[in-house]
């Protein structure tokens, strides 16, 4: 008779363990498909864009838009079949200069009016888009950078088939994920007038588990490379391919680039890194100002402004108006 509880007592804490052990794998798989989608799903809209301008900006879109002449719409099919929707801003008629701005994650073109003025002094057209799976352009899934650097490319491509720019009339200007966007591109063989990326990450797991080691401590590297392994199988792609640092070496356009000492979200060691890489005609600003992530355009205009105008007169004065008098 005790033999048979004992046997029965076995069988029982077997069954525990293993149902346990069950519980313990589908909840941890959940976890990392959950976590995986909060990377490759921006669930951006311009909604959520007008409502940060309000509540981290101090403005409003009516006011932010009121900077530039009415856009008209475009829309441009990417290498992959992507259909990528954004706004045309005509400042002057037969401008001979444009600028592409790439917005970060989770945000629309409208995210990057904040830099209109910090190029008032350049009569340029302006071209803003959304990304890639971001609002309204199409795609499911957001790659770090890997596929939104072509989407830049094809962007550009079109301008030019367009209006008839040549490379060194365009200028691309990148904030946070976007600013890693234009830095990729910038390794490509097309050879534009100039690149003004604020607060990149350096890569793209750096810029998800760096923020993660914040939340929930080194275990966020833990779990990290799983998650990863299923972002690149649900999104197929290699996520190491989206770094920024392991190509700056190769960009040959003068790059401004921007870091706020301060920066909350993306640490500017990140960018210290991209800095150390690149070219020589190119200017790196650790800005001591205060502001959080890519928010010193907004709250130091004045000095950012200055910043741009003495990088485009050393670099691509074709750019400024008081070069073209």
């Amino acid at each position: 008779m005790l033999a048979l509880e004992y046997y029965n007592g076995i069988i029982m804490i077997r069954k525990i363990v293993l149902t346990s052990i069950f519980i313990f794998l589908i909840t941890y798989c959940s976890l990392i498909w959950f976590l995986s989608g909060l990377i490759l799903f921006p669930h951006a809209s311009m909604e959520r864009t007008q409502k940060r301008m309000v509540e981290k900006w101090g403005t409003t879109y009516k006011k932010m838009i009121a900077q530039l002449p009415e856009p008209t719409n475009f829309s441009v099919q990417s290498f992959d079949g992507t259909i990528l929707k954004g706004k045309y801003f005509r400042k002057i008629e037969n401008a001979d200069c444009a600028l592409i701005f790439a917005h970060g994650w989770t945000d629309t073109w409208a995210g990057m009016l904040k830099y209109v003025s910090a190029f008032e002094d350049c009569d340029c057209d302006i071209i803003m888009f959304n990304q890639r799976a971001h609002d309204n352009s199409g795609g499911l899934y957001a790659t770090g950078g890997i596929k939104e650097a072509k989407d830049l490319l094809a962007v550009t491509n079109w301008l030019q088939s367009q209006e008839g720019y040549t490379d060194q009339q365009i200028g691309w200007v990148g904030s946070s994920w976007g600013a890693a966007v234009v830095l990729t591109a910038g390794s490509y063989t097309k050879n534009v007038g100039f690149i003004m990326a604020d607060a990149p990450f350096q890569n793209w797991y750096s810029a998800i588990f760096e923020r993660g080691v914040r939340l929930i401590g080194p275990v966020a590297h833990v779990i990290g490379s799983q998650v990863m392994q299923i972002v690149n199988w649900r999104a197929e792609i290699d996520y190491t391919e989206a770094s920024a640092l392991n190509v700056t070496n190769q960009i040959t356009e003068p790059v401004l680039l921007l870091h706020s000492k301060f920066d909350s979200h993306t640490a500017p060691q990140q960018a210290i890194n991209i800095a150390e890489k690149l070219n020589k005609k190119s200017t790196f600003h650790l800005l001591d100002w205060g502001g959080n992530h890519t928010h010193d355009v907004l709250f130091n205009k004045e000095k950012f402004k200055q910043l741009v105008n003495q990088f485009l007169r050393k670099n691509a004065a074709n750019f400024l108006k008081e070069r073209k008098k």
